[in-house]
């Protein structure tokens, strides 16, 4: 049997996906170097991943760091 990812963690991990991509090309764009950036996007998606992850949970009225919602079909 297939495990399947609930809906509120695909949003948080697509929606990380985007803000990182969007923040990381608006630095390029702005003139910092990326010479050895790698680190810092690595600290930047793990620290927008757990920020959505904890708004998902408060918003759906839930502990920060406890599990997300099920999905409601």
């Amino acid at each position: 049997m297939e495990a399947q990812m609930s809906k509120a963690l695909r949003g948080v991990i697509i929606f990380t996906a985007v803000e990182i991509v969007t923040l990381v090309a608006w630095l390029i764009a702005a003139g910092v170097p990326f010479r050895s950036g790698y680190i810092a996007v690595a600290i930047l998606s793990v620290g927008l991943f757990v920020e959505h992850y904890v708004s998902v949970n408060v918003g759906a009225g839930r502990p920060p760091f406890g599990p997300l919602p099920p999905n409601r079909f």
